[in-house]
């Protein structure tokens, strides 16, 4: 009988999790192009369970359908509370972070491309494989809302400053040629059973302390300081309630005045 090398682990409404047991990876791969808190939750139970299993070598992410997260759904934003929002940001910024500190090379396949806090999440991976006419898209102006899950703090040292000062001032969507500048590279047309099997073929011991040496100094007590400036810019776009409108936004002057208001 031939042996399995695909067996499905953990139950989950959000995410299908496999085993991929010819190369010792897990696949996490969500079932929607949305995140939310269930999915968030679920998430990060299954990253702590990676943290306790060294053994496996490798994690691949990606979702079903051709785009990798793209978000907080628009409709369901409209409607929530500035807790929830915080909630779910706060968190997918602590998993963003957990994926530099995990025994497991991450690779991401983002396919057609990502957006909004689903482009930070992507900037969190070891690895990232797209489809060569993926586009991005820092989108976050556009939704009366700032960056919160790294770009202004852990992320900061891996990127090109000018550029994604740019891109996020401009919004303006780019593709994988940008992205590289950016410093997200992106591997093109590369399989990720390719990918696998090449992390599988190396010493594990030595893989994991690579990984542990590019972390370098970029998570010292500093960035906490730099991750909480960061929560405050975001905290002050979600006070406007901007991302529950369309148009108009809130205005300098009619901000600073509900801030008075509210002292």
């Amino acid at each position: 009988m031939k042996a399995l090398t695909r067996i499905p682990i953990f139950s989950y409404n959000t995410i299908a999790t496999t085993l991929l047991t010819d190369t010792k990876s897990l696949e996490i791969k969500f079932r929607k192009k949305f995140i939310n808190l269930e999915a968030l939750f679920e998430f990060e139970s299954i990253l702590a369970w990676c943290a306790s299993h060294p053994e496996v070598q490798s994690l691949y992410i990606t979702v079903y359908g051709d785009y990798f997260i793209q978000g907080i759904d628009p409709e369901e934003m409209k409607t929530m509370n500035e807790e929830k929002l915080k909630k779910i940001t706060g968190k997918l910024s602590t998993i963003s972070q957990s994926l530099f500190c995990l025994p497991q090379t991450v690779i991401m396949d983002v396919k057609q491309g990502t957006k909004g806090i689903g482009l930070e999440l992507a900037l969190a991976a070891d690895i990232r494989l797209a489809a060569e006419n993926a586009q991005f898209t820092f989108d976050h102006l556009s939704q009366g809302l700032t960056p919160v899950c790294g770009v202004f703090s852990y992320l900061a040292p891996y990127l090109n400053q000018n550029v994604v000062r740019s891109l996020i001032l401009s919004g303006r969507t780019f593709d994988v040629n940008v992205m590289n500048t950016l410093g997200g590279w992106c591997d093109v047309g590369v399989h990720p059973k390719e990918i696998l099997a090449t992390i599988f073929a190396q010493a594990p011991v030595a893989r994991m302390q690579a990984k542990r040496g590019l972390l370098g100094s970029n998570f010292t007590n500093d960035v906490n300081a730099k991750i909480e400036v960061e929560r405050q810019i975001f905290n002050a776009s979600v006070r406007t309630g901007d991302y529950t409108l369309e148009q108009p936004f809130m205005s300098h002057s009619e901000f600073k005045e509900k801030l008075q208001q509210e002292v």
